[in-house]
């Protein structure tokens, strides 16, 4: 009988320390936003999956490298969102601090603009392809992570292969106001860092990630291939 009853204690002791250490959704993504707003030079590598309304699916892989105020590289294919295709073509996008360079290999095709004229009110696109907007685009909703608590649930806990090891995460999903745009997040226990994010429509599997890591400078040169061709940059 005192056996028995030294099992229930033991068993009882460790539920009650287990949910002492397990954090709250608002604790980690607390810990999410802490990690993304302390940075200011990264590097993300992913493979994204996109799912259409009839249920296909695309494949893309993507690097973006940043570095504040004024550099960063964004390389590779984006998967199709809307479906009736295999997703863009490789694309490399290269802001030097100084010039804005885009290469599309497929065509061999290579435009210059003036850094100075990625601005919020340049025509076309040109004001989304700014380092300031490319790095808003890609870190908003991490750094932001405390405005998803309300609603936000935990899910499991899941260990998950990066960097050639299982990582264990938290899985939670957080969803914008008036429920749009759900995400579900696979946290890193250890760094709080997204190693997976998946929404309706779309799935990213980071395979790297670099947070105030010092990156290599030639991430931020490009010197157009031989024989590559000018073209005019659309606007």
């Amino acid at each position: 009988m005192k056996q028995a009853v030294r099992i229930g204690l033991c068993g009882l002791f460790s539920l009650v320390a287990l949910a002492q250490t397990q954090p709250s959704v608002a604790e980690i993504l607390q810990k999410v936003s802490q990690t993304y707003k302390a940075v200011s030079e990264y590097e993300f590598v992913a493979d994204l999956t996109a799912r259409d309304a009839a249920g296909s699916t695309s494949a893309g892989h993507m690097l973006f490298a940043f570095r504040s105020p004024n550099r960063y590289r964004m390389e590779g294919a984006v998967p199709d969102m809307e479906g009736g295709g295999s997703g863009s073509g490789k694309v490399i996008m290269v802001v030097d601090g100084s010039t804005l360079w885009t290469y599309e290999p497929g065509s061999n095709e290579c435009c210059t603009v003036p850094a100075s004229e990625l601005t919020a009110n340049a025509p076309g696109d040109l004001g989304d392809a700014s380092p300031a907007a490319m790095d808003q685009f890609m870190t908003w909703r991490y750094r932001g992570a405390t405005g998803f608590a309300e609603g936000a649930k935990f899910l499991r806990d899941e260990a998950i292969e990066f960097g050639g090891a299982k990582v264990d995460c938290y899985v939670v999903t957080v969803s914008q106001k008036k429920g749009e745009n759900t995400y579900t997040w696979w946290v890193d226990k250890l760094h709080s860092r997204i190693l997976r994010e998946d929404s309706a429509k779309s799935s990213s599997v980071f395979t790297t990630i670099k947070l105030n890591e010092p990156l290599s400078d030639d991430l931020f040169k490009f010197e157009p291939p031989p024989g590559a061709r000018k073209a005019e940059c659309q606007r």
